[in-house]
């Protein structure tokens, strides 16, 4: 039923474990497509003999970056439904149960779920567990969506007709994945599911395994957020009044119509 996507660089013992967290997986219809744009590193051999007939592992040339891994990896989903997770996060054992069951004959178009936030030290190797906290993204909608995005990318779940035609922006440092969920919400329903089988892994924002997500730069937040807000149009009166409101609050001037 599901492919999960999985774009990796330079993260070796991360990306065990987050194979080791789609090996435990209670339900087991589902296929793994992990992008390394690296190939620095030997694949994980013994992971991927845990799912035989299952995975696919690709090394490729070009740029680095998430967006393209997650586009080769797009060209190759033949299952109903699309999942990104990101290398250094986790499933819960019956995540990918608790998702079948909800979808059960329907055909959502687009899920979201709820997540834990894995506070970690990764200095150390496993990580040291750090703290945790539980959020819920059950008071998102899709309006909400086009002012702020507040559901991690590997929470979403997209149904393969929905995606087939979107790709990821190659050119964003940031925001890519939201510029990718507002695209996809274009005349598309998001669905909430009460299951929170979904951990996002935080380390320290200027660790080294960081720099390359662009959670540095702090810079060019207003700037990307502005030029999403043109491109994906605000589908409201509402929805671009709270736009306005959230760049005043940031300081910046814009009229109704920027919005």
């Amino acid at each position: 039923m599901f492919t999960v996507i999985v774009p990796t660089h330079a993260r070796p013992l991360l990306l065990r474990r987050t194979l080791q967290s789609l090996i435990a997986q209670t339900y087991q219809e589902f296929q793994v497509i992990v992008v390394d744009d690296s190939g620095a590193y030997v694949p994980p051999y013994a992971e991927m003999a845990a799912m035989p007939g299952r995975y696919t592992y690709i090394i490729r040339s070009g740029v680095n970056g998430p967006a393209e891994s997650r586009n080769m990896a797009l060209d190759l989903v033949r299952t109903p439904y699309v999942i990104f997770l990101d290398d250094d996060d986790t499933f819960e054992p019956g995540h990918l149960a608790a998702l079948a069951k909800h979808i059960g004959n329907g055909k959502p178009e687009l899920l979201s779920c709820d997540f834990s936030v894995i506070n970690e030290d990764r200095t150390q190797n496993p990580p040291q567990f750090l703290s945790r906290d539980q959020v819920s993204t059950a008071a998102v909608t899709a309006a909400s969506v086009h002012v702020i995005n507040r559901i991690p990318n590997s929470c979403l779940i997209y149904r393969r007709d929905v995606v087939e035609k979107l790709r990821y922006a190659t050119d964003m440092i940031i925001y890519e994945d939201w510029d990718f969920l507002l695209a996809a919400l274009k005349g598309r329903t998001l669905r909430h599911v009460a299951t929170g089988g979904v951990n996002i892994h935080k380390s320290k924002a200027d660790a080294p395994e960081n720099m390359r997500r662009g959670n540095t730069r702090d810079d060019l937040i207003v700037q990307t957020m502005l030029d999403l807000y043109r491109k994906h149009r605000a589908p409201d009166q509402a929805t671009r009044q709270a736009r306005l409101q959230l760049m005043q609050q940031a300081g910046v001037t814009i009229t109704l119509d920027q919005c």
